[in-house]
């Protein structure tokens, strides 16, 4: 009856939240403990409907105590636990030892960020103890679902696709050290090392933009989360309207796989235009306007750009119209020009086409593709370029994610230009591909106003 039970669900899980398992379960052995992120109330229930084992599920004693959920892990075999306690940790112990496989949420609890929250020792020591092969399980879509303990607020779907990627398995030897109270530190030192690295490993294989339309129907394409000095927050929907627009008009003045300068400040626009460029194929050559002259024109050089996109406001205030006359080799083009470029067939194909139907008006490019080239600031010489590609950059983005406990309810402030490698990957990516705000602020040197406007634009 049980295994009927289990089959019925497990279609039904299949139909509604069209569950894909990728990955392989490890040759047969004798102690397998699989480790897996806890997204949801449902994470129990797919991991044993879709893994081919009859494992023993570690469950918080919290869990237990809900009757619904008391009601489905009558399915499966379960022990309930408090993860502090190393008495129930002996309890696991004795399970694995004597052949059982064993499925355990190092986190203890569900996670409240969407991030990976505190992972407790006691299953590293587990896994030291007994010597066990690990499985990591990475679960991705179930925080999207109603079965979450996501803010209310954080936009959810009935029924979202959800993915299990079963990652390569590991062990974890047991540390050397003084005391078993420092043996079972470091031991879960490397669970929490193995637990990030399985969130970066099954990170989807994308372009920036893709990524962007992909975080926009996560989160909501109305959701407003960039703001700039002109205090006009812009979401989603804008941010990739603008993407489309500025790529379509500027791939008019160049060519494909063509290294595009951008001398622009931290504005909505700039960063639409990496996304733009790259998903029509350009690159985003993101120039230092700060390095004067000879630096900007060996970065020029450098990268073989022929043609430089800036902003005739920008130029004015900044000052810089002295230094881009002095310029050789290089055509210099205007957002406010190209807006007024924009005619009748270009704003049908917007609202008919590209907005409605972004992914089939572009071509998706390679994850390999050169994105953004990025210039060293030339302190010990000329500058160099850097090439990055989407890969490199959504993997920086994804390191970042692993590590850095942020959510949705988060807002940072970036102040570091956009030209550099931080302010770009962790200060510009980041947050717009993880539905946080950002507030661009143009320059860091400004050490009265940032704190400032940190407390007045509720920047956390």
């Amino acid at each position: 009856m049980r295994n009927l039970l289990k089959t019925l669900l497990r279609v039904l899980a299949t139909l509604l939240f069209r569950v894909r398992l990728s990955g392989s379960l490890p040759a047969k052995t004798r102690r397998l403990l699989v480790v897996a992120n806890h997204e949801s109330f449902l994470d129990g229930l797919l991991l044993g409907l879709f893994l081919p084992l009859d494992p023993v599920f570690v469950v918080h004693t919290g869990v237990v105590r809900n009757p619904v959920f008391r009601l489905l892990l009558g399915l499966v075999d379960y022990l309930a636990v408090d993860p502090t306690s190393p008495m129930a940790m002996k309890k696991v112990i004795r399970l694995i030892e004597g052949g059982r496989p064993v499925v355990i949420f190092p986190e203890g609890r569900i996670t409240t960020t969407g991030s990976l929250m505190k992972t407790y020792d006691g299953p590293a020591f587990v896994a030291a103890k007994t010597g066990a092969t690990i499985l990591p399980v990475r679960i991705d879509g179930a925080a999207r679902t109603y079965f979450s303990r996501l803010a209310s607020h954080v936009p959810r779907k009935l029924f979202p696709q959800i993915g299990l990627f079963l990652q390569p398995t590991t062990r974890i030897a047991m540390p050397e050290a003084g005391s078993a109270r420092e043996r079972r530190r470091k031991a879960g030192e490397a669970m929490r090392r193995l637990m990030q690295e399985m969130i970066f490993a099954s990170r989807p294989q994308q372009t920036l933009f893709e990524a962007l339309l992909d975080a926009a129907a996560i989160h909501g394409h109305g959701t407003r989360l960039v703001e700039d000095l002109k205090q006009i927050e812009y979401s989603y929907r804008d941010l990739i309207g603008m993407a489309l627009a500025l790529g379509r008009l500027v791939a008019r003045e160049s060519t494909p796989g063509e290294r595009v300068g951008l001398l622009l400040p931290n504005l909505a626009p700039t960063l639409a235009l990496v996304f733009g460029l790259g998903a029509r194929r350009r690159v985003a050559a993101m120039l230092n306007y700060t390095a004067g002259v000879d630096g900007m024109q060996a970065a020029c050089t450098a990268a073989q750009i022929r043609t430089i996109v800036s902003s005739r406001a920008f130029v004015e205030q900044a000052k810089l119209a002295d230094k881009l006359a002095a310029l050789q080799g290089v055509r210099l083009i205007y957002l406010e020009d190209l807006r007024e470029k924009m005619g009748l067939a270009d704003k049908l194909w917007l609202l008919l086409w590209a907005r409605p139907f972004p992914r089939a008006a572009l071509p998706a490019g390679s994850p390999e593709d050169t994105a953004v080239v990025l210039f060293t600031s030339g302190s010990e010489g000329k500058p160099k370029g850097v090439v990055l590609s989407h890969r490199a950059l959504l993997s920086n983005v994804a390191q970042i994610r692993a590590v850095v406990d942020f959510s949705i309810d988060d807002k940072i402030l970036n102040a570091l230009p956009l030209f550099h490698s931080f302010g770009l990957t962790a200060g510009g990516l980041l947050p717009v591909l993880n539905g946080a705000k950002v507030f661009l602020y143009p320059s860091p040197l400004h050490y009265r106003v940032i704190p400032e406007l940190a407390y007045d634009r509720n920047c956390t």
